[in-house]
């Protein structure tokens, strides 16, 4: 679907241009500094059901059917524990960074314990509604 590696570079060189510290980038993640609660960015692709959409097989024609216009989910991971939004969102620099990616119209979820818990939804552009997950 979508180039997560494009994405995750972008919002990167986001972060460092807010003056937010990027401990490490990588095609899966863009670790940004929050001190203890660093903050994980990833992306989850878009899931479909049934995975041949409109009788079209991705794998053959990736481009075709309503799947292309179905962006992934930007998932904004902490390393606390406490499964709350609260616990997530929890500095100014995390704030920032919810802002930051929010700014792309996808669905962004927010997660707890490094990603294994997901605490909230956040739906995206409200134009896109009908696109979403």
């Amino acid at each position: 679907m979508a180039n997560s590696a494009a994405i995750l570079h972008k919002l990167a060189r986001n972060a460092k241009m807010l003056g937010l510290t990027v401990n490490s980038e990588s095609q899966t993640a863009v670790v940004i500094e929050n001190g203890a609660n660093d903050l994980t960015i990833s992306y989850v692709d878009a899931v479909f059901s049934p995975a041949v959409v409109g009788g079209v097989d991705s794998s053959v024609s990736p481009y075709l059917g309503i799947g292309v216009g179905n962006p992934g989910k930007i998932k904004i991971s902490g390393a606390t524990t406490t499964d709350t939004v609260a616990a997530v969102i929890d500095t100014v620099v995390a704030a920032k960074v919810l802002c930051m990616c929010a700014a792309l119209a996808n669905d962004i979820q927010l997660a707890s314990d490094a990603g294994a818990t997901v605490v909230a939804d956040i739906r995206g552009h409200s134009d896109l509604i009908g696109m979403g997950q």
